[in-house]
């Protein structure tokens, strides 16, 4: 196995297992008002790692689209920093962040495992494989809607109006960002399940 694959193992392997961690808390403290000082640290560097996804792709070591991996690693970014972070009276006691991390975490926990056993060179399990393409169809709309919905918030709050314009200016962009990604993960999952 090559040093890049190894790499890219390990890297799948710990994100999996960082997902797993979030999603895990998630379901034991669903209904405790202090979900948000639970996980927040723990989703806000988890997804800050994936930042080198990115590298990933723009070096060639991954085959993902360097525009659709830079859309969602920026967008998953600028929420856990500007707003789940930055406005966490807004942040901390929306049922809405329980929402978007219970969607990213299943997501990601599913889509770093699929990758690592991929990977791994073993056979990537049927009911895996159907997970990785299918768990969107469900997963991004609750995603997206709560992160359009905490970032809607944290505008309403902002005094900066620097600030509240950009946070206007993404919100816009959620439209066709979101349809973006939702074909392309239709298309994949055709191509995928398909064969």
């Amino acid at each position: 196995m090559s040093a890049s694959k190894v790499y890219l193992l390990l890297y799948n392997s710990v994100s999996a297992l960082l997902w797993l961690r979030i999603l895990l808390t998630i379901v034991a403290s669903y209904s405790d008002p202090e979900i948000y000082t639970i996980v927040e640290t723990w989703t806000r560097w988890t997804q800050t790692l994936a930042v080198i996804e990115i590298l990933h792709a723009t070096t060639g070591i991954t085959r993902a689209p360097v525009f659709t991996t830079f859309t969602q690693i920026f967008a998953r970014s600028v929420q856990v920093w500007a707003i789940n972070y930055g406005f966490s009276d807004v942040t901390a006691s929306s049922p809405a962040y329980t929402s978007m991390l219970a969607a990213w975490s299943t997501a990601d926990v599913v889509r770093y495992l699929y990758f690592a056993v991929l990977l791994a060179g073993v056979p990537v399990p049927q009911a895996l494989k159907w997970l990785r393409y299918s768990l969107f169809l469900v997963l991004y709309p609750i995603g997206i809607g709560s992160e359009w919905w905490l970032m809607y918030r944290a505008t309403t709050v902002t005094t900066n109006p620097f600030i509240a314009g950009l946070f206007t200016f993404f919100l816009g962009l959620y439209a066709p960002g979101s349809v973006m990604m939702y074909r392309y993960m239709v298309k994949q999952r055709r191509k995928t399940l398909s064969n």
